[in-house]
């Protein structure tokens, strides 16, 4: 019989996912598949140089449509959960990293409990997959497959200073892409 050990456990074990406070999330694409963004090759570049120096911080890089709808429902859900607000995001060619807030200010008069950062991921994963199947049968192009990798990463952001760091981290990860390992194995 073959060794089938347990998954990794993701989350903090004991811990309530629907308290108040920041999750700095990262969810990465099925295979980690560059499908986020599209490199627009600048008039009278070579196609070597162009690419080796070239980031998602840069004019050269656009959303994908795939990016556009995942930048779309990103923001849209504070929409789908009254105590739920995005602080900084950033996506990126494989992944997306964000900061969600969930901050109940009031007694909820129905007995449903808040949502988790699990519920409110699996939502997210969820709507973006099904506005890209829609993209693609709108526009008869062939369906690729899967949107997102199984799980997801977060953090629980305890303290001012994490907030601050993580905030930074994101603002500088498209600058920092032509390091990222993914990027380097794409050329």
């Amino acid at each position: 019989m073959p060794d089938l050990r347990a998954r990794k456990q993701n989350r903090l074990s004991n811990y309530d996912y629907s308290e108040n406070g920041y999750y700095f999330i990262t969810i990465c694409s099925n295979s980690r598949k560059n499908i986020f963004y599209e490199y627009k090759m600048p008039v009278g570049a070579g196609l070597a140089s162009a690419r080796h120096n070239a980031n998602p911080g840069d004019n050269n890089y656009q959303l994908s449509s795939i990016g556009k709808i995942i930048k779309q429902q990103w923001q849209d859900i504070p929409n789908h959960y009254n105590d739920v607000q995005l602080d900084e995001y950033v996506i990126m060619p494989n992944h997306i990293h964000g900061i969600i807030v969930i901050n109940q200010t009031r007694l909820r008069a129905d007995a449903r409990p808040a949502p988790t950062i699990s519920q409110i991921i699996c939502s997210f994963k969820s709507r973006s997959s099904v506005e890209y199947i829609r993209y693609i049968k709108r526009n008869n192009l062939n369906f690729s497959g899967k949107i997102w990798q199984r799980s997801f990463y977060d953090h629980v952001i305890r303290n001012e200073r994490s907030l601050n760091a993580i905030r930074d981290y994101i603002a500088d990860n498209p600058n920092n892409w032509e390091q990222d390992i993914e990027h380097l194995l794409d050329l």
